[in-house]
């Protein structure tokens, strides 16, 4: 049933036409329930009078209507003639009009529509229209079972109760809407409304004829959508509606909307955590399919199915990156769809993007399809927010900082004049990038950290936020390109490292433009944190998987090698210890020989790194074992200087987590004879070699104390260590005698020293 009707201060109500078609439909963005519309999601009618609540929801007490209290209460327009009585008085059309009306009214209260709407104009010159939608309780009882508290439930709680008023500042997508009736529902027994309009009017429409409209014990959610409400609207709406016993949730969408200068009864709405609501729903669908499964589905089995899917850390990863609580909802039942599907059907689900990144990574930096340039928030703000999407796990001053200077390049670009040197502008993380919108990861995934870090919903929002940034913001190329320039020289290591990943995810879009400005400026330069970003860069755009990309990639680094020009020779060797040369360790090993064997890289440890990231790869213990033989023998000097470097860098690493205390060299010792007469020789050249002996011995300690641990490595060490220290006797006794001092209880370390110092 739907009835359109005109009020004017009180008047007559006028029908131009026939009754419009009732608008019913969700009146919300973020129900909670699976079958509900999106206005009574999570509302479960709990039968309260006043100020107690009443027992469960759905089993409210009947009650009739208060029409004779109206009636008792109304006064005629205009006064009685003391020389007629009331019957004879002439009717008038006002009062005739208004009786009309407040018999609709005491129908539409009375009467449960279920899904019905009735759409009434309020105003004077231009009454606004909005809807009404009386909530089913059956419905709701479901939802509010499901419902799931969001923060400062509390507290909203407490001001219903007191003040019979709750307003509720929320975004768009944080369940606001079943919160409010989730609140409404443990107080009121006379049955929920939604209110609902597109032009502000909504709380002066309660208000008219003296709030008649407020029935006792009903609630009214009412939906202002951007409109933000005047603070005396709202104290007048909420004495009115203590002195009908009603009660009234008031939600704003308005994002600047502060709820301290709405009064004591407004609150700021966060979405609840993704994760309870994700459980409660499916296993609630899961429930109802069991219900009316034909096959042999169980409790246990559901329940295994459930436990598994809240356990996947892919379930994990898109919830942070759900849009709306809604979607939790239609989440939960997509899965329980996949209970006994293929086991495909559930991976292809859970492996699917959440949406279009690159669409929400345009909504938070504020672009349109018509400009490509920034909105109207400055333009340190633009860059605070490009920041935080390529600062993902970074601490959060890094990510400021970053941002500022990201703010000066692009002020210095746009007014071609000197920035300021200090800028001044309100950092406000909480609001720029709010948890619940897609971008910021929820509280309480590690956003408490010390130091509290920037965490994106989705990690592949960073490639995604380059793309953007790189292709629809053409005038922010240069400015970004500076600043990566000057994050690459950075003196924290994860903020040059986190330059370099972005330059790499750049080369995947644009490689001769940024290869041609940003990573031959840093493969060139004299400053190793340069070269190292250099190859890190290229790492990263190999991961693509572009076979073209692959192979312009090999080119560039092979054309580094032979370059005359050594930082280019260092950058080469640094890029063979990425993924490029770990593809293919034995054509790899022949280019980085070459490297080596020039005197121009000896001051460095680019080649010994390569070396050990290659012993490391899946394949490359065997070969790079055999290349270390062949270094540490050769007659070129250079070779067994980096020989000897990856000798120090490879010690520490232990097999594995079954022999934690053994090195993977001596394991190969141990497993190989013959590489035992290597390794002998990269000990005796490590051991007297001035710029590493030091480290040499360090190292040497450190694999006696742990032999302790490990008797196989015992019975080894104690032959092996005699045999490497036999032509530094006096100087190895020096170092074990005081070792032995400091560790008394080193077992293995005694002996060793007990057979170097004989009888």
């Amino acid at each position: 049933m739907s009835t359109t009707e005109e009020f004017s201060g009180g008047g007559a109500p006028e029908h131009d036409g026939p009754e419009p078609a009732a608008t019913a439909g969700p009146g919300g963005d973020d129900p909670y329930g699976t079958h509900t519309p999106a206005d009574a999601a999570d509302t479960t009618p709990a039968p309260a009078a006043d100020d107690a609540p009443a027992g469960p929801p759905g089993e409210r007490p009947a009650g009739g209507t208060d029409d004779a209290a109206r009636q008792s209460r109304r006064t005629p327009d205009t006064p009685v003639d003391a020389h007629k009585t009331p019957q004879h008085r002439p009717p008038d059309p006002r009062e005739q009009d208004a009786d009309r009306f407040e018999k609709l009214e005491a129908y539409g209260s009375s009467v449960a529509y279920h899904g019905s709407a009735v759409t009434l104009n309020v105003g004077a010159d231009r009454p606004p229209e909005f809807q009404r939608i009386d909530l089913d309780p059956e419905e709701t009882r479901r939802t509010w079972e499901l419902h799931q508290k969001a923060p400062q439930y509390g507290r909203m709680t407490g001001s219903l109760r007191e003040h019979h008023l709750v307003v509720v500042v929320g975004a768009r997508g944080s369940g606001r809407e079943a919160t409010g009736c989730a609140l409404l529902a443990e107080r009121c027994a006379g049955g929920i409304s939604v209110l609902h309009g597109a032009q502000d009017g909504l709380i002066q429409a309660l208000l008219e004829r003296n709030g008649r409209r407020l029935k006792r014990g009903h609630g009214f959610r009412v939906n202002l959508g951007a409109h933000r409400p005047d603070p005396a609207a709202l104290e007048a709406l909420a004495r009115q509606a203590a002195a009908r016993h009603a009660y009234v949730v008031v939600i704003v969408e308005d994002p600047e909307a502060d709820p301290g200068d709405l009064g004591p009864y407004a609150f700021r709405h966060l979405r609840p955590d993704p994760a309870p609501v994700l459980e409660a729903h499916l296993k609630a669908a899961l429930e109802e399919h069991r219900a009316q499964c034909t096959t042999a589905c169980t409790l246990h089995g559901t329940g295994a199915f459930r436990s598994r899917v809240m356990a996947d850390p892919r379930t994990v990863r898109k919830l942070g990156a759900a849009p709306s609580v809604h979607w939790v909802t239609r989440f939960a039942r997509d899965l329980a769809g996949c209970l006994h599907e293929p086991e495909d059907t559930l991976d292809t689900l859970l492996d699917t993007p959440v949406g279009d990144l690159r669409g929400l990574v345009r909504r938070f930096l504020k672009l349109s399809e018509q400009r490509t340039e920034p909105a109207a928030a400055g333009p340190y703000h633009q860059a605070l927010r490009i920041a935080y999407l390529l600062g993902h796990e970074l601490p959060l001053s890094d990510v400021i900082r970053a941002g500022t200077l990201l703010g000066v390049d692009m002020l210095r670009v746009e007014n071609r004049d000197t920035a300021p040197a200090r800028p001044v502008f309100e950092a406000d993380l909480d609001r720029l990038a709010p948890p619940g919108g897609g971008i910021a990861a929820e509280r309480g995934g590690g956003m408490s950290d010390n130091p509290r870090r920037a965490r994106l919903a989705d990690p592949e929002l960073m490639p995604a936020a380059v793309e953007v940034v790189w292709h629809d913001l053409p005038w922010l190329r240069e400015p970004l390109v500076t600043w990566l320039r000057r994050l690459g020289s950075d003196d924290l290591e994860r903020v040059r490292g986190r330059a370099g990943v972005i330059a790499g995810y750049l080369l995947r879009h644009d490689f001769d433009s940024v290869y041609r400005n940003l990573v031959r400026v840093w493969a060139i330069s004299k400053s190793v944190n340069d070269r190292r970003c250099a190859a890190l860069a290229l790492d990263v755009a190999l991961e693509a998987d572009d076979p073209w990309l692959s192979q312009r990639v090999a080119r560039q680094v092979a054309s580094w090698a032979d370059s005359p020009k050594w930082p280019f020779q260092d950058s080469a060797a640094r890029a063979y210890g990425t993924s490029l040369g770990v593809r293919d360790v034995a054509t790899t090993l022949p280019a980085l020989r070459a490297l080596a064997g020039r005197p121009a890289l000896v001051p460095y440890v680019s080649v010994a790194y390569s070396l050990t990231a290659l012993f490391l790869a899946e394949d490359g213990v065997e070969p790079v074992t055999e290349a270390l033989g062949e270094w540490i023998r050769s007659e070129n000097d250079n070779l067994p200087r980096h020989a000897v470097r990856a000798l120090l860098v490879l010690g520490p690493f232990a097999v594995g987590p079954d022999l934690p205390s053994r090195p993977r060299l001596a394991q190969q010792a141990i497993d190989d004879p013959g590489q035992e007469e290597t390794l002998l020789l990269l000990w005796q050249r490590a051991l007297v070699d001035p710029a590493h002996s030091g480290q040499a011995w360090k190292l040497l300690r450190d694999w006696l104390l742990a032999a302790d641990q490990d008797e196989e490595l015992a019975r080894f060490l104690e032959k092996f260590v005699p045999r490497v220290c036999a032509p530094r006797r006096r100087r190895t006794l020096f170092h074990l005698r005081l070792w032995s001092r400091v560790h008394p209880e080193a077992t293995v370390l005694r002996q060793v020293l007990d057979s170097l110092a004989g009888p």
